[in-house]
């Protein structure tokens, strides 16, 4: 996609960008995405919208966004179109203008005020999720049911990943199951997570948007930031150490907003682990395979199973 196909999306929103906006592209897992600057205004982010699960379509995202927002937490409102519109049109494809949410690209999560950042995040996503669980109306997404995940996800795997995670799937099913359900982001990886100086966290892509455990965004979060951490030569070697201090304060930091049952608190890590699981299996059968991501989630799903009880008991030892 290229930045003239940008510009052309841009002049539906030509009384906020002008004639001459600057396009510049940004880092994207699958939709293009361009941070645009306008003199004396703040930066903006032109996004290609994905297709959407069945059930969450644009008019539906916004209204969550804005019920988000009203209940003080930081989201991206898109911003609607000259013609009063959620999403411009162009051709087949369809295009949001967002706000720019700061953020820091250094990793504080493992340094000096690991602890006070590591509470932050986890209180964010709390918020998050009680403010999700007060939706009040009706998402007719789909089901993100982490048993059904394992029970799909593990037999496809290679041999490698089964033999490694096949003597825990009695006792991942029987802790995953049964937890409290509600509306979820359903993507809340560290990838769409914000948190910027001054130490305010944001979330983006709400685009999901599934009924699963409440509990399972926070598992997810704690996923996607061990897998990368472990894929990183400069923090692998603190993981061990540095996670299972880390982990609790998350906890600790989501419980402060929203209270988890014994039954949710047991169930983090093995969700967590159930999350590696499916990401692998996305890594090679998802819309664009990537060994490279598979041998990520590997290394993260031999590190949880090396390490499933003591981190389940540093966490109950924290609350």
């Amino acid at each position: 996609m290229t930045a003239d196909a940008a510009r052309v999306a841009l002049s539906a929103w030509a009384s906020i960008v002008g004639d001459d906006p600057v396009i510049t592209a940004m880092p994207n897992v699958t939709n293009p995405v361009w941070r645009i600057e306008v003199c004396d205004q703040p930066a903006l982010v032109l996004k290609q919208l994905p297709e959407y699960p069945a059930g969450v379509e644009p008019v539906v995202e916004y209204r969550v966004l804005s019920h988000l927002q009203g209940s003080g937490v930081s989201v991206a409102l898109p911003i609607v179109t000259d013609t009063g519109q959620i999403v411009a049109s162009i051709g087949d494809l369809a295009w949001s203008l967002l706000p720019h949410l700061p953020h820091q690209t250094e990793n504080h999560e493992l340094g000096p005020d690991a602890g006070e950042t590591t509470f932050l995040i986890g209180a964010a996503i709390g918020h998050l999720s009680q403010a999700l669980a007060d939706y009040p109306y009706g998402v007719a997404s789909f089901v993100d049911d982490p048993v059904k995940v394992l029970d799909e996800a593990l037999p496809q795997l290679p041999d490698e990943v089964i033999r490694l995670a096949r003597p825990y799937a009695g006792r991942l099913v029987e802790v995953c199951g049964g937890l409290p359900i509600q509306l979820t982001h359903g993507d809340c990886n560290d990838g769409n997570v914000l948190i910027n100086s001054k130490g305010r966290v944001s979330f983006i892509d709400i685009d999901h948007l599934p009924v699963g455990p409440r509990v399972r965004d926070l598992a997810y979060y704690l996923t996607s930031r061990l897998r990368r951490h472990l894929g990183s030569p400069q923090t692998a070697m603190l993981t061990t150490c540095a996670l299972i201090t880390a982990v609790p304060s998350y906890v600790a930091g989501y419980r402060r907003v929203q209270q988890l049952s014994e039954q949710e608190i047991a169930a983090i890590v093995p969700l967590m682990l159930v999350a590696e699981i499916g990401g692998a299996h996305w890594s090679l059968y998802g819309w664009e395979p990537n060994l490279a991501n598979y041998r990520r989630s590997k290394a993260s799903i031999e590190w949880l199973i090396a390490r499933l009880d003591e981190l389940t008991v540093s966490i109950q030892a924290r609350q």
